[in-house]
């Protein structure tokens, strides 16, 4: 097995050399974790492809009735995404996501984000329509734009950075998957929850990601 710590950014691939080593563990039969096909399906453009509503509101977007286990779970699954949109302007999603992420006024309850992962590389809020207008068009493509989750606040204690801080803070809890299927057939072998992660980070805090430091690990209280 090969265990990637790092390889989720283009800065990790400093060198052709990289690269190739890269592509050296993809084709061998080492089970890596993640695999380029695993690690492509946790982008943000996976997860905006399966959560755009269609344009006459009715029907669900079609890649989700491919993996939807039957019919009738698709409007289940669509009561529990938020929205999201593509940022292209070939599609009448993507032409709406960009007259909501242009206008001060709608642009507040939206975050603009990249296919990065790691905390740090998003765009909030009010501060969208500038970013945008200081980036070329034609790059706009690369990004998703996002409906905010507005989570009800709690007060709390939290240690971040070595330091206590107390006041309102927000949860968000993610379930961890595992996978293992045959690169040539296609056959899953296994496919099964494997956990969980909940991380707590101040109210006012934007980003929430563990390593970079916005956020900390937290425990599940049950009430």
């Amino acid at each position: 097995m090969t265990y990637l710590r790092a390889g989720y950014g283009p800065g990790d691939y400093t060198s052709p050399d990289a690269w190739e080593a890269r592509y050296q563990i993809e084709k061998s039969k080492t089970i890596a974790c993640p695999s380029v096909l695993t690690q492509l399906a946790g982008m943000k453009k996976v997860q905006q492809v399966l959560a755009t509503p269609e344009t006459d509101n009715e029907q669900a977007p079609a890649a989700l009735r491919r993996f939807a286990p039957s019919e009738e779970a698709v409007p289940r699954l669509l009561k529990t995404f938020t929205n999201i949109y593509p940022m292209s302007p070939s599609t009448p999603a993507g032409r709406f996501a960009q007259s909501l992420a242009t206008s001060p006024e709608h642009s507040l309850r939206y975050v603009l984000k990249p296919q990065r992962e790691g905390g740090g590389n998003n765009v909030y809020r009010s501060a969208i329509p500038a970013f945008l207008s200081k980036t070329p068009k034609e790059h706009w493509g690369s990004y998703i734009l996002m409906e905010l989750i507005t989570p009800p606040a709690v007060r709390n204690v939290i240690l971040r950075n070595g330091k206590i801080e107390r006041g309102g803070v927000i949860c968000e809890l993610g379930v961890y998957g595992t996978c293992v299927w045959d690169r040539v057939t296609g056959e899953v072998k296994y496919n099964e929850e494997a956990g969980y992660l909940l991380r707590t980070k101040g109210e006012a805090s934007e980003e929430g990601g563990v390593a970079a430091g916005y956020g900390c690990m937290d425990s599940v209280c049950l009430v």
